[in-house]
């Protein structure tokens, strides 16, 4: 019997001895990533402030950020388990777990929060006569990556003009180059879903004067009574310089997960954000509308371990 209890105690040491970091007597932490997308937008450095929060406060874990498509394609990573976390838009997030196009399937991901809106910007140079997304016809417009929240936001904000990305050039590049086809005047346009203010535009503004292609109020109206996961939203003159507010559109965005995360990892990831609030505020510019009211608010489920999370909070009943 003796010998049976040392057997059993020698294979617990061997077992722990195989999770800890070679050398330093320390448990090895859980490798895991987040999907963003491509430069010049909010969700890289969005991204990279929440991995930095999680990795501050959940110790166990150590988070890397990857450079993705955007927020199409972080659903389809997440879901396949590419990734653990990602980021994407409301109504992208909506489409996935319905599987409605572009998804063929319904894939297995959940909410930990809604964090902020993403905002619709529509860019073009001043004085060159595009007022509207209806002047763009025979023009040339940069469109974000394939993969990215742009192009399916607007290809539904078209359908109110009566004009289709067939009668204009498009230019599936990342927000910082078409901001600079722009600033070359290789494109007329620049077209991009990020929160504001967003540096693509922000460094924009520096090299070349610029002009926001404008919306009118009931315009704004019909597509939101369309598409009611999208949001009416204000562009400050103050982020970019220009001369008054400028009405637009745009989508909240969530921190996603696969349904198969653990519930402890989930908790302490939410537990992360919002035990900290203040501090996630700081991570961009657009996060300082983050609030613990509001993260819970997401259009599709919540893992339940974010769920537990806001319910002892007393935010979700």
């Amino acid at each position: 019997m003796k010998y049976k209890n040392l057997t059993v105690l020698f294979g617990v040491f061997i077992l722990a001895a195989g999770l800890l970091v070679p050398g330093t007597g320390l448990a090895a932490k859980k490798q895991i990533t987040i999907g963003t997308a491509s430069m010049g937008g909010a969700y890289y450095p969005v991204g990279t402030g929440v991995a930095s929060l999680i990795n501050k406060y959940v110790p166990e874990v150590d988070v890397r950020v990857e450079v993705t498509g955007g927020a199409v394609e972080n659903p389809r990573l997440v879901g396949a388990g590419e990734t653990d976390l990602g980021i994407t838009n409301t109504s992208t997030g909506f489409f996935a777990v319905k599987g409605m196009k572009p998804y063929p399937k319904e894939l297995p991901i959940q909410a930990i929060c809604l964090m902020y809106p993403s905002t619709f910007h529509m860019v073009t140079r001043k004085n060159s006569g595009i007022q509207t997304l209806s002047d763009l016809k025979g023009k040339r417009a940069a469109v974000g990556p394939a993969g990215g929240g742009t192009i399916s936001l607007l290809n539904r904000l078209l359908t109110i003009y009566n004009v289709t990305v067939k009668d204009f050039k498009t230019s599936y590049i990342s927000y910082k180059d078409g901001s600079l086809a722009l600033q070359d005047g290789n494109v007329d346009a620049t077209i991009l879903l990020a929160g504001a203010p967003t540096s693509a535009v922000k460094e924009l503004i520096v090299r070349t004067p610029i002009q926001f292609l404008r919306m009118k109020e009931k315009e704004v109206k019909q597509f939101l009574d369309k598409y009611p996961y999208y949001v009416r939203v204000i562009i400050p003159k103050s982020y970019y310089e220009t001369e008054a507010d400028v009405l637009t559109v745009g989508a909240g965005n969530l921190l996603i997960v696969n349904k198969k995360m653990s519930a402890d990892l989930a908790y302490k990831i939410t537990a992360a954000l919002y035990n900290h609030v203040d501090e996630f505020k700081k991570v961009h510019p657009a996060t300082k509308v983050v609030s613990l009211e509001s993260g819970p608010n997401a259009v599709i489920p919540l893992h339940p371990g974010a769920e537990r999370y806001f319910k002892e909070k007393g935010v979700l009943k």
